[in-house]
């Protein structure tokens, strides 16, 4: 009654004063949104916006929508405040919001008391309620992917809706905030569990650019009141801290025993008795919760903490700290933050607490947003541990004293993890130079900057001359070494924000920043005769020259691609003129070469004039040399140009979109081979490379089990051999298109694996059954220790996952020896044989011997 006459006192002066009106979003979130006995708008927040208003002397006009339509509408002006909004990045660049939160908040799960829910991992496979269109579902989605776990989440429009799904059986859980769930789930017949996430801070929000005066004026109060634990604020949160029912109050005899002094004993006794129960209760709890806290902290691997800014002390480790540092907690906290650090790593976290401290301070805000470092920490023993560090600064209530709040966590293995990947992707092994991969992102960087400072940029291709002649007549060693003192000589003529990569085998390239066409030529000119002094290499004096095609930034093209397109169609240009020479892209090479438009033109007729064939190379097992398989291989023999190189024609293949019509071919006859060998000794199966378009297209996977159904032949006898860039920044995309085929019963490889960007993740999750060593790594087995290393660490990341490997262009002893060492499963190469004809291919099968292949080359093979 009392809040039912102050809203009517409120509304009565309001009116009388006849001052602004407020339209409010009102929507169902009971305790803090909900309807009086009289269906008047009620709740928390309610009761604390109408406290302000009567200091304000405002009219509230409360309209009813739904959550996500409430926002809709405060975007569009029609309502002027909405209550119990969560702060977003993305939300504050729509909406207006005050500071001072109007009260915190977190999300909790609550199930079913049929089903058993103890910690996040226990959500596989359930089915969870979420508020639709909510930051509270986004947040609850990015966990379970975080974890790696699938779950359903039903959309509902409101947390009353989420508890009736579960009450209903349509779904085993519900996720709702703290404040709702707690209030109404024993009405709903529902139990909370220990998984919370999203610790939300609440407030009112306007339309963007509007009511800057009430933001303000909810500020002022909450600022006021937040400090006085009798205020209305404090008031209102304690009355609405229980369901209804459960309130607390005298009980029902005491007034008529307040009549008679034995009765006001007798009251005073229940009473009193009442009020020990409670604190004895509260008590318990407090024991209990920091019991709960106490174990959680010891029992998590990472590191909690807190910091104090000013004197530089933590004030609080976690006993996780142990496992990290290999100190007590009591260690650390004893010494300054910066005695764990690294002079630099401590001068850089200085500074930023600095910076961080003083905007904090200026901003009034009660909590920043978290920041995330990479930091190197000194353990007990010297060495250095790579850490995590989540920091958060957070501002005292009560006396405004600032804390720094933070989590630790080792991530030295993913460090670790993440170098060896970047070496595989980005650089050379041999020079150390950045490949093609990594020249692409390092040249689209720099036209990014010479656009917006107007500079030019000049793309050169370097290829070195007769550098195969030198190979073939002096060894690989010595071509290895001379392409080492290449790289060196080309890198010294090149400035600090130039770029040197090794594109291919004798290729270079090199970006110029800050340079026109006559100071690309003159620079150009100087590596021609830096490329060109000779050279002492094992002590053999060698000469060598080089051809270079320039392409510039804006003139020639505006992008990476394009750019190094004409750049090496110029150096090709110039090499038919004259080697040992240099030469600028010019229009005319804009255009394709005959070659490539009759090959495109005769390639679409390929198929039916039955110009395509296919050879057959076989795979052997280094464990006990058994012909285990075969890769198929497409040759084209044309009738009038003979044959053509399977390097000249897939890739107009590719570029034309053909190569869907002949992968269907290839397809076709493989599994018709594959169906006549089972009458083979060993039955071996048939290896097939599937390009990335014939994988994308939406019907491949059902064709494919089609034609094998047709043939009879069982899914397991055709491997699928794909490469990295199937996968490659589009890991979800690849599950799909990859995943009916392997649960179809395909064995699915990667090929040439090493050589582009391999995640993990994707190895792990999508169901590859073998990874297939390159070649440029093969090659370089007995001459270059990274690759040795490069083709063990690939041959244990694959048996760890459970995968097998196969190495291809095994081509000697020494390799085919090193491999077997290793735990390689497979080789394929002319170490055994080229590829055959399929009848050939038939004859070697009957005829070989594996256990005599094996002694002879690889001694007495190995026992299962």
């Amino acid at each position: 009654m009392v809040a039912l006459w102050l809203g009517l006192t409120l509304w009565g002066d309001v009116a009388e004063a006849a001052v602004r009106t407020l339209k409010v979003g009102f929507y169902d979130n009971p305790p803090k949104l909900t309807r009086g006995a009289q269906g008047q708008p009620s709740g928390s927040f309610v009761e604390l916006l109408q406290a302000i208003a009567r200091e304000e002397d405002w009219t509230l006009v409360f309209e009813e929508c739904r959550w996500a339509e409430c926002l809709q509408r405060l975007e569009r002006g029609e309502l002027d405040l909405m209550p119990d909004v969560a702060l977003t990045s993305e939300r504050q660049a729509r909406m207006d919001f005050h500071v001072q939160p109007a009260l915190l908040s977190w999300s909790q799960i609550y199930r079913s008391p049929a089903v058993n829910i103890t910690s996040v991992l226990d959500l596989e496979g359930r089915r969870v309620a979420v508020l639709r269109d909510s930051v509270q579902a986004t947040v609850l989605q990015g966990m379970l992917q975080g974890f790696g776990l699938r779950a359903t989440l039903v959309p509902v429009e409101s947390f009353a809706d989420a508890f009736a799904v579960v009450a209903a059986g349509r779904a085993d859980a519900a996720a709702a905030n703290v404040h709702f769930g707690d209030y109404h789930m024993h009405a709903y017949g529902l139990r909370s569990t220990p998984v919370v996430f999203n610790p939300t801070r609440l407030y009112f929000a306007a339309p963007r650019g509007r009511h800057g005066d009430v933001l303000a004026a909810i500020d002022r109060h909450l600022l006021r009141w937040s400090a006085d634990p009798n205020s209305p604020y404090h008031q209102i949160l304690r009355r609405w801290a229980m369901p209804p029912g459960l309130t607390v109050g005298w009980p029902a005899w005491a007034s008529t025993a307040m009549a008679t002094l034995g009765g006001m004993a007798i009251l005073f006794a229940g009473l009193t008795m009442w009020l020990r129960r409670r604190v004895r209760q509260a008590t318990e709890d407090l024991q209990r919760s920091e019991r709960r806290y106490r174990e959680l902290t010891e029992s998590l691997t990472d590191v909690i903490w807190t910091l104090d800014p000013q004197t530089m002390r933590l004030t609080y480790v976690s006993p996780a700290v142990r496992r990290l540092r290999g100190m007590e907690p009591q260690e650390v906290m004893a010494q300054p933050l910066e005695a764990g650090l690294p002079p630099q790593a401590a001068a850089r976290v200085r500074a930023l607490l600095a910076s961080r401290l003083a905007a904090f301070e200026a901003s009034g805000q009660t909590q920043s947003e978290p920041v995330v470092l990479e930091l190197p920490q000194l353990r007990k023993d010297g060495s250095i541990v790579w850490t995590e560090v989540v920091s958060t600064l957070v501002r005292n209530p009560d006396d405004g004293h600032i804390e720094v709040r933070g989590v630790t966590r080792d991530i030295s293995e993913r460090r670790a993890a993440q170098e060896r990947i970047e070496r595989l992707a980005r650089y050379d092994q041999l020079t150390r130079l950045p490949n093609r991969t990594y020249l692409q992102e390092r040249l689209a960087a720099l036209l990014s900057a010479a656009r917006l400072q107007r500079q030019a940029l000049a793309v050169l291709a370097l290829d070195l001359d007769h550098f195969k002649t030198v190979n073939e007549a002096q060894g690989l060693s010595t071509g290895d070494a001379l392409l080492i003192e290449v790289a060196q000589r080309l890198q010294a003529l090149c400035g600090p924000h130039d770029v040197v990569a090794r594109a291919a085998s004798d290729e270079f390239v090199l970006v110029l920043v800050d340079v026109d066409g006559s100071t690309a030529a003159q620079r150009a000119q100087a590596l021609l005769e830096a490329v060109a002094r000779p050279y002492q290499i094992q002590g053999v004096e060698i000469g060598l020259g080089a051809t270079i095609g320039i392409a510039l930034f804006p003139d020639d093209g505006d992008d990476a691609d394009e750019l190094l397109r004409r750049a090496d169609a110029a150096m090709h240009q110039a090499k038919q003129t004259a080697r040992n020479s240099l030469r600028f892209y010019t229009a005319e090479l804009q255009h394709r070469s005959d070659r490539l438009l009759k090959l495109s033109s005769a390639l679409a007729q390929a198929v039916a004039r039955s110009e395509l064939r296919l050879l057959y190379q076989p795979q052997i097992s280094l464990r006990d040399g058994r012909i285990v398989g075969a890769e198929a291989l497409l040759r084209w023999q044309h009738p009038e140009w003979g044959s053509i190189a399977p390097a000249e024609f897939i890739p107009v293949a590719e570029s034309s979109g053909r190569i869907v019509e002949i992968g269907d071919w290839v397809l076709r006859e493989a599994l018709a081979a594959v169906r006549r060998w089972a009458e083979w000794p060993g039955a071996p199966y048939v290896a097939v490379n599937v390009s990335v378009l014939q994988l994308r297209r939406p019907e491949f996977a059902q064709r494919l089990r089609e034609l094998a159904e047709r043939q009879g032949v069982a899914p397991g006898r055709l491997e699928l051999e794909v490469t990295e860039s199937v996968t490659a920044g589009e890991a979800e995309v690849a599950r799909q298109t990859l995943r009916p085929l392997v649960e179809a019963g395909f064995p699915v490889a990667i090929d040439d694996f090493g050589t582009g960007y391999s995640s993990l993740a994707y190895l792990r999750r999508l169901g590859f059954a073998r990874l297939k060593i390159d070649r440029a790594f093969v090659v370089d087995i007995g001459r270059d220790a990274d690759a040795e290393a490069i083709i063990r660490a690939i041959v244990q990341l694959a048996h760890t996952l459970g995968l097998t490997t196969i190495a291809e262009g095994v081509e000697t002893v020494e390799q085919a020896t090193f491999l077997a060492g290793v735990g390689c499963d497979l080789m394929q190469g002319w170490l055994f044989s080229a590829a055959l004809e399929e009848a050939d291919l038939a004859t070697l099968v009957r005829k070989h011997d594996a256990a005599g292949w094996h002694q002879r080359w690889l001694g007495p093979p190995t026992l299962a």
